[in-house]
């Protein structure tokens, strides 16, 4: 039978508390996941409000959802991988629903060192790519600082302005 079948609860039938279980289990398991998002999905599979907060309980003490184990890799992926400054993480964990003593115990796994090199390279990387574009827009008339081009971009990235200006003084632009 088809996976979507046996999850479907249109027809008004409940579905295998069984079946249910061993797929959330293995929904949480692929990657950390945390308590809302496993709550959406349960809600996906349109089972009674009752039952998944039952199943939200018995995942975490299973040890398959933690929502501190959730918020450290959540840090380290973000930062590592997208190079997202510590304020873009910060709002997206609250939009998560992750307290705040555990998004701040999970921010301490950015070394301050590590994070102002990265920031370096995230605006010299933006630098050299904007550097020719620049030329051309101001050739059109439609011309914005390249600093506050640069500035912005940080900004974006969820980075703090006081340290963006402070790079962009020390690399000169």
């Amino acid at each position: 039978m088809p996976l979507r079948n046996r999850i479907d609860n249109k027809k008004g039938k409940i579905p295998d508390p069984a079946f249910i279980l061993e797929k959330i289990r293995h929904f949480c398991s692929y990657r950390e996941r945390s308590e809302k998002e496993t709550e959406l999905k349960l809600k996906a599979m349109q089972l009674p409000t009752a039952g998944i907060r039952g199943i939200i309980v018995q995942l975490r003490e299973e040890g398959f959802i933690s929502d501190e184990r959730f918020a450290r890799a959540f840090v380290r992926g973000k930062w590592r991988v997208n190079r997202w400054g510590m304020k873009r993480i910060t709002f997206e964990l609250r939009s998560k629903r992750i307290p705040e003593k555990l998004i701040s115990l999970a921010l301490m796994e950015i070394d301050e060192d590590a994070y102002r090199e990265v920031l370096e390279r995230v605006i010299w990387k933006k630098a050299l790519e904007i550097r020719p574009k620049l030329k051309e827009e101001n050739n059109s008339g439609n011309i914005l600082n390249f600093r506050d081009k640069l500035f912005n971009f940080a900004l974006g990235k969820g980075y703090e302005s006081d340290l963006i200006r402070e790079i962009l003084d020390e690399l000169k632009i």
